[in-house]
């Protein structure tokens, strides 16, 4: 169902259906949104909207895949996809995007390569 499953890690944390998240997440590993978060993702290696997920705020992830809906800016580092029942209302950027057939964007999007400065690496 999420395509690309290669760019995504292990799932560490899972935010099922039915739970509602109020506050910022972060995590270092990959996340599973089924449910509702209302606030911020900081940061994720990996982060999953599934179909029934829903998130009022800014996502920011290494690799994203959005099957549900996101009410804020999206930055990805490395990749974005979205999904035909994805439903995004904000600006994205990432170095790479896919976009399916029957997905929803509203926003603005830039795409941008990786630099390097020092020993940080960022999306230009």
């Amino acid at each position: 169902m999420f395509g690309k499953k290669e760019t995504i890690g292990k799932i560490e944390t899972i935010i099922a259906a039915g739970t509602n998240v109020k506050g910022d997440v972060s995590s270092e590993g990959t996340i599973r949104i089924d449910g509702a978060v209302d606030g911020h993702i900081l940061k994720a290696a990996g982060v999953i909207v599934g179909k029934t997920g829903k998130i009022a705020g800014d996502l920011n992830g290494e690799s994203v895949i959005i099957g549900g809906e996101v009410s804020g800016n999206v930055v990805a580092s490395n990749n974005l996809e979205l999904l035909s029942t994805a439903q995004v209302f904000g600006d994205i950027k990432s170095q790479t995007l896919s976009i399916h057939e029957g997905a929803v964007f509203e926003g603005k999007c830039t795409m941008s390569r990786k630099e390097v400065v020092g020993n940080v690496e960022k999306l230009a």
